[in-house]
């Protein structure tokens, strides 16, 4: 009897203790626990992967539809050109010619053409505005005094030495200039350029640009093209920058004067309403004092274009010449390809 019994005892089954049991189950628990994270993270990343897919496919399909819909307002504003000989902004509702035309006005006057049932927007806009290489002084100093404003304007002589230092050939240095060796100093050792200014944004190396620069900077025109601005030519009121209309009207930021315009910059933008129907007649003849209502030469095109739920959106910016007639507006012999000054996706 005890030697069957012990024969049981040695092959039956063995008992496992209580704390073994509990590690085993805090094991598994942990490991499912830590392939529940794993899976979730999993899913978290290929949704991600998903939306940044969805995103760049769509956001590139709108970059496409915005530089369509920026190409056909700009061939829209070149029949508006050779159909209606009046290039008086602010004022195509009372042109005689346009009142039996079915055709919408395409000027430079920044109003919005829609496209795509709303799903693409376009401004056609002056690209003359802003401040010029060939008027750099006279446009910097405008709106300026000389008696009571005399600190800003000697930063602004200085300023402009600098200008001439940085285009001019030689590396003499103007009195109050800024050549080679101050831009070594400053950490810009292939500066300056010592010949004319190709881009825009060049402006933004010279010393203390922003502490005189206030205004937009208009395009310097591209190499091969030569563009008259005309000396102290005014800008359009109608793309104009708020900052702008502050500066040639002499106004203060936060002025009434100042919102009454962009009131009814927007009332024309929006509804097509003259300015002579919403400004009084004394602010209005400072306005076309100060600014020009002829229809520039140089044309900005901006188009953005928006998915359904209005959640992506990508845009479209050209600047091109729009008179047809110029020798530089094709930019080949056989005349088959416009010039274009310059563009960029957003």
């Amino acid at each position: 009897m005890n030697h069957e019994r012990r024969s049981l005892n040695q092959f039956g089954p063995q008992a496992t203790p209580f704390g073994e049991r509990g590690m085993a189950l805090l094991m598994v628990m942990g490991v499912l626990a830590a392939c529940m994270l794993l899976i979730s993270h999993i899913i978290l990343v290929s949704q991600l992967v998903s939306r940044e897919s969805y995103m760049v496919s769509r956001k590139g399909l709108l970059r496409y539809q915005a530089e369509s819909a920026a190409e056909t307002a700009f061939w829209m504003h070149l029949t508006d050109r050779r159909l209606f000989s009046n290039r008086t902004l602010g004022e195509t509702d009372n042109d005689m010619m346009r009142e039996d035309a079915d055709f919408e006005p395409w000027m430079l006057d920044g109003r919005p053409h829609l496209f795509d049932n709303g799903g693409a927007v376009v401004y056609l806009q002056s690209g003359e505005n802003g401040i010029k290489v060939s008027s750099l002084e006279s446009d910097l100093r405008v709106g300026l005094d000389l008696a009571d404003d005399a600190d800003r304007i000697s930063e602004i002589d200085d300023f402009v030495e600098a200008f001439k230092d940085y285009t001019d050939s030689d590396d003499f240095l103007s009195l109050n200039g800024y050549e080679a060796d101050d831009y070594a100093a400053a950490g810009f050792p292939t500066l300056p350029r010592n010949a004319p200014m190709q881009f825009k944004e060049e402006f933004y190396w010279l010393p203390n640009w922003s502490m005189v620069i206030q205004d937009e900077i208009c395009i310097i025109p591209p190499q091969g093209i030569t563009y008259n601005f005309g000396q102290n030519k005014k800008p359009s009121v109608f793309s104009a920058s708020d900052e702008s209309i502050r500066l040639r009207l002499g106004l203060d930021e936060g002025s009434s004067e100042l919102e009454l315009i962009r009131e009814a910059l927007q009332e024309w933008h929006e509804n097509g309403i003259p300015l002579e129907e919403t400004l009084d007649f004394n602010l209005l003849t400072e306005i076309k004092a100060n600014f020009d209502f002829t229809e520039a030469g140089l044309a900005i095109v901006s188009a953005v274009a928006y998915d359904p739920n209005r959640e992506i959106h990508a845009g479209y910016r050209v600047t091109r010449e729009a008179k047809v007639g110029s020798n530089t507006f094709f930019s080949d012999s056989k005349k088959e390809c416009l010039s274009i000054w310059h563009r960029a996706w957003e």
